[in-house]
């Protein structure tokens, strides 16, 4: 892999939306990380600053005991506190004045400049004063005093070097500085490695719709790994996937067969009107060949009509449309219109409806399914039969059947039927164009309904289960 593919893939990488994430992360886990070693050093300061207070004060009653209750002279003070200019061990200064500012006793040599003479803590610098020997003498820390006036007018300045505490501040920034570097070198890192997952499912999904667009509509995204949200992605994207394939192949076997199933009609309308053409006619003649001519054709226009119907209905270009339909009543009309011409072919109509069974669909198109039932069930029953038309309602399912006394259809071939021009070889010779059971199949789609064909017994039941309201 040369040099310049590598930085593409790095550029992607930086441009993805979870390395930004996590650089987000990263950035506010810093600062929060921060805002608490920070307060972790201003509590810690306070608490040292405090603990020196504490100790100056012990100091100071201690000093104020001997001074006045057991009346200490110079010469004590000077053995006890430390000479001027001397230091004693430890780290606490001591400094002893007259109401002259007289340097009575203490390890400091001299009231530091600029210290007023007021009683309470004060904060000065060490090198300032010069206050230390030459064990200090190269030390700039801030230094922790106590003034307290005596009894006698004298002063008292105790202090106590800050060092420990800035020794510590020292280190909280370290700590700080460190822990933010790792936490942004890790996160960094962390990015990267999610961004590198996240582009690789990408990738997959990529190539796949590549191949896809190649013309490899069998292809689908890879789905591995744990269960996420990315899994979840590719199998609805591996649905969609397979829907389109259905769709495409379906239209083309649609395709296929419109050709073949109008090409004949259209040749026999073609025959007839250059049969016409060959010779002088009479008017009669002439009429009959065009009466023969508009039959073809509305046979044509009835298969393209049927075509569309089942087309709208499985776009769900009519879903949004859907009403409340009283099932009941539709079903009373088409019986009632379908009783004569059950009548004229030698069958019996018995309608058995359920009062007041509504269901949330479009009227048109239930209408036109149900139609279809009913013009098959009186197509192909023979004289002296009976078809039943029954609406009942259990539960929160509606369901509508219509039942013949034909010849019915084997379980193996009822898969077949609900396909477009699919028609048995013992019903070819029964007008038709093989669409009715497709517009019945595609509409309980679009209702959301199951349907279901069985044996009758003799004959064909055919039932929709709707959701009822």
């Amino acid at each position: 892999m040369n040099v310049a593919v590598r930085i593409r893939q790095w550029l992607r990488l930086l441009r993805t939306t979870v390395f930004r994430l996590a650089l987000a992360y990263a950035l506010a886990y810093s600062m929060l990380t921060g805002i608490v070693l920070g307060g972790v050093y201003l509590v810690s300061s306070h608490f040292l600053r405090q603990q020196v207070d504490t100790e100056l004060l012990d100091a100071r009653d201690v000093l104020r005991r001997l001074l006045r209750d057991e009346g200490k002279s110079k010469r004590d003070l000077r053995e006890l506190l430390g000479r001027p200019g001397s230091h004693l061990p430890g780290a606490r200064l001591y400094l002893l004045i007259d109401k002259h500012r007289q340097v009575i006793a203490g390890s400091m040599p001299g009231w530091p400049k600029g210290l007023s003479l007021d009683e309470g803590f004060v904060t000065f610098s060490s090198v300032s004063g010069m206050y230390f020997n030459q064990m200090h003498d190269a030390d700039d820390s801030l230094m922790r005093g106590l003034v307290t006036h005596l009894h006698d007018g004298g002063w008292l300045l105790m202090a106590q070097p800050l060092g420990e505490a800035d020794t510590f501040a020292d280190t909280i920034l370290a700590l700080l500085m460190l822990a933010l570097a790792v936490i942004s070198v890790l996160s960094i890192a962390g990015g990267a490695l999610m961004g590198r997952g996240v582009l690789a499912r990408i990738d997959a999904v990529r190539e796949t719709a590549a191949e896809i667009m190649a013309g490899g509509l069998d292809q689908r995204i890879p789905v591995a790994g744990r269960r996420d949200e990315f899994v979840e992605l590719a199998e609805h994207l591996n649905a969609m996937l397979a829907r389109i394939e259905a769709l495409i192949h379906g239209m083309r076997a649609v395709t296929d067969n419109v050709a073949h199933d109008l090409r004949s009609p259209l040749n026999r309308l073609r025959s007839h009107l250059e049969v016409a053409l060959l010779e002088s006619r009479s008017s009669d003649e002439y009429r009959q060949v065009l009466e023969e001519a508009v039959d073809e054709l509305e046979g044509v226009v009835r298969t393209f009509n049927a075509l569309l119907s089942i087309a709208q209905a499985e776009s769900g270009v009519r879903r949004e449309h859907l009403t409340d339909v009283d099932l009941t009543a539709l079903g009373s009309d088409l019986a009632e219109l379908y009783e004569a011409s059950a009548e004229d072919a030698g069958l019996s109509l018995v309608a058995e409806l359920a009062p007041a069974v509504r269901v949330r669909g479009q009227r048109e198109l239930l209408a036109q399914a149900l139609s279809n039932l009913l013009d098959n069930a009186v197509k192909y029953s023979p004289a002296g039969g009976r078809i039943l038309l029954s609406l009942t309602r259990e539960g929160r399912t509606a369901r509508l059947r219509v039942c013949d006394s034909g010849p019915g259809i084997p379980a193996a071939s009822r898969e077949q039927v609900l396909e477009r021009f699919a028609r048995l070889d013992d019903a070819r010779s029964t007008p038709g164009n093989g669409l009715g059971l497709s517009l019945v199949k595609a509409v309980a789609q679009v209702h959301e309904a199951v349907l279901e064909l069985s044996d009758a017994e003799p004959g064909l039941c055919v039932e929709l289960k709707f959701p009822a309201i």
